[in-house]
């Protein structure tokens, strides 16, 4: 890092005594996939806009003049010599990238065809693309008069040292996505998967109870993860005291163990073992052993949106301010150039939806386009699907490891939903006992509310046939910044009706009735009312329950709260039926710290709590503690947590009476201690718990002692981890498919050494593992002045650097070579020991001039060559 902080340094050096600043390239967002099972064959509806009158000219960006020089041309290079580099190519006061350039000595520009045609890529369409392509194939360099009749005008910015599209035809520019969601991009990432990983996460937990002084066996649970390849062996167990009607026994029991097998292009998962089977609508959840195979995006895709997907489009042939309204709110104004625009990933809000768009051009000439479109509130995309299927064994047993002594059954699903239609789902549940068919669908209805409908049917063996059914109404109200929301939900069950969880059909209730409006009345003030029915079967009575409560923020970090409501409960004469009330009041300053007192009367409960959280740092602390008495008894609880290096640990105190006075006849303290084992690819690590994926890394040999430190922010010495004596630093918070960052740092490197970008952006599979060296033994950096003669320097020449004794089995690439306006230069990436040449180009990309260095054995990690003349060797 140390070295690349001196490369910029020299570029600095280059920029101010020109006089000029540099840029900064960020990509040009790309249009995504279009969702799962969208195929040419579905409505693409567009809007066409034919603004009246003859195009205007494009906005061509502000050029500051250059004078002439003596070729007759602006005069862009006063070095008379042809000059390579590296500029941005920029359209439209965005980056596109970076690319190659030659400043000649006659004052044009030269720019690669290939790299240019790659950049220009997401400006054109496929037609006007092909055309350009075709005219620069025979071409390894271009300049601006090659482009001719294509469409696409540049010119050079020597004040920013920017290649400036100024100009492409409305008609050739591919279409920009309005509103388009955040990119994943994988091709940002810089480390690769281990090929083998794996991590165990260990935790003891201790009790003692000072009344009875007696001190159990510790439970110890224990989870992990093995990934080799693309298979993933997951498990979850302990070691606890189990108490039975024969005795205590301290035992092993499993809770799960698989194998998992991921296909993240086709959002799909395979598992073997034992099954957590996902149900949908009136299906029932059973533990199963065998096999299953899930298909679901949202497990894959963390930058899902809920929008359309329906390839709705405009076209400008000038510049116009367009405004999007939603439901008769401004959602977006936009200011746009002539081109075409996709905003079919407009965001939408569930229910219907009344889309106004008004475009003005810079005439003032005025034209609306309106259409109307719902979205459908189930959990999937417009287009997308899901479904699940899972096969095996069932297990009765309630706690401890599954048995699989029941009936081999089936339990699964299939979910669509439509781009212009109501979204299906039906469901499948059998086995020798017990078969269930269910199904679901929903109507989004014009005025902003929707109608779900869900059903089974059931044949038991020791029942017969049953039935169930629901049926709910949503609506969503938008108030121009203000939201109001109304649910009813009706359910209805057979006495008959069973399912996997319930072969013998045992419901208790065969109707339950539940509604729930929300009231936003203002930024600060919100009221919800919700009101609930059961009636009983089989001698339990009926219940139901009305209640109001109201939130008002007194301002950011204080809330206060109150509700009423009314109760009558099954059982005559059971406590909390009757009339209620609750009052309490929040104080929230940040996300980690929260204080709360509250009263309710049902229980006769007042409470005060306060509780700060930990964070994911070294030496974090996090503690909180509870008052509270309810109906005369009086509790105290407390705790604190702290993370360290290579574990964590937490300690909590209880504290019980029957009454006030007798407070604290009952005391337990309670410990738990934490830590996990990783390894990836032959580097081990111990550090805190990791819950999906992780990334080890351990400084390179020649950095001796030296530790790495390990974390998503660097800021006042905040890390995750760090390495020493007990293996590497663990990063124990990666996520699964999502691109994202894992900053580093090396703890007091060599001056000059070159301790690599200082961050890797990675992709993690499931459950998976990294391992990052930091350092090289390419490590070593030199710096210094070239001169012709003495006070003469070589000013903004480029070259190349190349290893000349190189060994068995090397393969160096030749490093980048230029000075500055004075002649300065810095090469990194440098061996110890080893002898480079260095080389400039001349006309045409010639050799010029030369000059040779050794870089001393003992080096560690900065040489100053002082000032070098070619043909000498140092």
């Amino acid at each position: 890092m140390k070295a690349g902080f001196l490369l910029c340094s020299v570029a600095y050096l280059a920029l101010w005594s020109t006089g000029v600043s540099a840029q900064v390239s960020v990509p040009l967002p790309q249009t995504p996939n279009p969702p799962p099972g969208q195929t040419g064959a579905e409505e693409r509806p567009a809007v066409i806009v034919p603004l009246p009158g003859a195009p205007s000219p494009v906005g061509e960006p502000v050029i500051p003049s250059v004078p002439l020089g003596p070729h007759g041309r602006p005069d862009i290079n006063p070095y008379n010599r042809d000059i390579d580099m590296t500029v941005p190519l920029t359209f439209q006061n965005r980056s596109l990238g970076d690319i190659p350039m030659r400043l000649t000595a006659d004052d044009r520009f030269l720019l690669e065809s290939e790299g240019f045609l790659r950049l220009m890529r997401p400006v054109l369409n496929d037609e006007a693309h092909t055309g350009l392509s075709t005219r620069l194939q025979p071409l390894r360099q271009f300049g601006p008069d090659d482009l001719a009749q294509t469409g696409v005008r540049l010119t050079y910015d020597p004040s920013t040292l920017a290649v400036v599209v100024v100009e492409v035809s409305p008609e050739q520019r591919a279409t920009q996505n309005l509103f388009a969601p955040p990119r994943d991009d994988e091709n940002d990432v810089t480390l690769q998967l281990a090929d083998f990983s794996s991590y165990i996460n260990i935790n003891a937990i201790e009790t003692y109870v000072w009344e009875t002084k007696q001190i159990d066996p510790p439970t110890i649970n224990i989870d992990g993860a093995i990934r080799f390849g693309n298979i993933v062996f997951e498990g979850d167990a302990q070691f606890g005291q189990r108490f039975g009607a024969t005795g205590d026994e301290y035992k092993f029991s499993r809770n799960y163990a698989r194998l998992v097998y991921d296909q993240p292009e086709d959002y799909r998962r395979f598992f073997l073992g034992d099954l957590d089977p996902e149900i949908r609508g009136q299906q029932s959840f059973v533990s199963m052993g065998g096999v299953g195979v899930l298909r679901q995006q949202r497990r894959f895709n963390a930058f899902r949106s809920a929008i359309l997907q329906a390839n709705r489009q405009l076209i400008l042939q000038r510049d116009s301010t367009v405004r999007f309204l939603r439901n008769g709110a401004l959602y977006r104004e936009l200011r746009l150039q002539p081109g075409r625009y996709d905003f079919s990933s407009l965001p939408l809000i569930a229910g219907s939806n009344d889309i106004d768009i008004q475009v003005t051009d810079n005439t003032g000439a005025v034209q609306n386009l309106s259409y109307q479109q719902y979205l459908d509130p189930i959990d999937l995309d417009p287009g997308d699907y899901e479904y699940g299927a899972f096969f095996g064994p069932t297990s009765r047993r309630f706690g401890g490891a599954p048995d699989y002594k029941g009936p081999v059954a089936f339990t699964g699903f299939f979910r669509k939903a439509f781009l212009n239609r109501p979204a299906l789902g039906i469901g499948l549940q059998a086995s020798k006992d017990v078969q269930t068919l269910t199904g679901q669908t929903q109507f989004v209805l014009a005025n902003g509310g929707r109608l779900l409908l869900d059903a089974g049917a059931s044949n038991a063996k020791n029942v017969g046939q049953g039935f169930a059914g629901g049926v709910s109404y949503e609506h969503f109200i938008d108030r121009s910044g203000l939201s109001d929301s109304f649910t009813l939900r009706a359910d209805y069950l057979s006495p008959k009706f069973a399912t996997l969880g319930n072969l013998d059909g045992i419901n208790t209730t065969s109707v339950s009735l539940s509604a729930q409006y929300t009231r936003q009345f203002d930024l600060r003030f919100l009221a919800t009312t919700t009101a609930s029915y059961l009636k009983g079967r089989n001698g339990l009575n009926d219940s139901y329950r009305i209640g109001t409560t109201g939130y008002y923020r007194l301002n950011r970090e204080w809330t206060f709260r109150a509700g009423v409501d009314y109760a009558k409960f099954p059982t005559a004469g059971a406590r909390g039926s009757g009339f209620s009330v609750s009052v309490g009041i929040t104080f929230q300053p940040d996300y980690r710290r929260r204080a709360e007192a509250r009263y309710e009367s049902r229980d006769d409960l007042q409470e005060l709590s306060y509780n700060q959280s930990g964070l994911n740092q070294l030496n974090s602390v996090g503690f909180g503690g509870l008052l509270a008495r309810q109906d005369g008894n009086a509790r105290a609880q407390g705790y604190a947590a702290y993370s360290a290096n290579r574990f964590d640990v937490a300690l909590s105190h209880a504290s019980f009476g029957p009454s006030i006075s007798d407070f604290g006849a009952v005391n337990a303290t309670s410990l738990r201690v934490g830590t996990t084992l990783a390894f990836a690819d032959g580097m081990f690590g111990i550090g805190r718990r990791i819950n999906d994926s992780f990334m080890l890394l351990k400084p390179h040999k020649n950095l001796g002692d030296r530790s790495v430190v390990a974390g998503q922010s660097l800021a006042e010495n905040n890390y995750i981890s760090k390495s020493g004596p007990l293996g590497a630093a663990v990063n124990n918070f990666l996520g699964s498919y999502s691109t994202q960052s894992v900053q580093y740092d090396v703890e007091d490197p060599p001056t000059g050494y070159d301790t690599g970008p200082g961050v890797f952006r990675v992709r993690p599979a499931y459950k998976s593992g990294y391992a990052a060296r930091i350092g090289t033994d390419a490590f070593a950096s030199a710096m210094g002045t070239l001169e012709l003669a003495p006070g003469k320097p070589v000013s903004l020449i480029g070259g190349r650097v190349t290893l000349q004794d190189v060994r068995d089995g090397e393969n160096p690439q030749p490093i980048p070579f230029f000075t500055n306006s004075i002649g300065r230069f810095a090469i990194a990436n440098l061996l110890p020991g080893r002898r480079y040449l260095v080389e400039t180009y001349g006309a045409n990309g010639s050799i010029d001039k030369s000059f040779e260095f050794t870089v001393p054995a003992d080096t560690d990690g900065l040489i100053n060559l002082g000032t070098v003349m070619p043909g000498i060797k140092k």
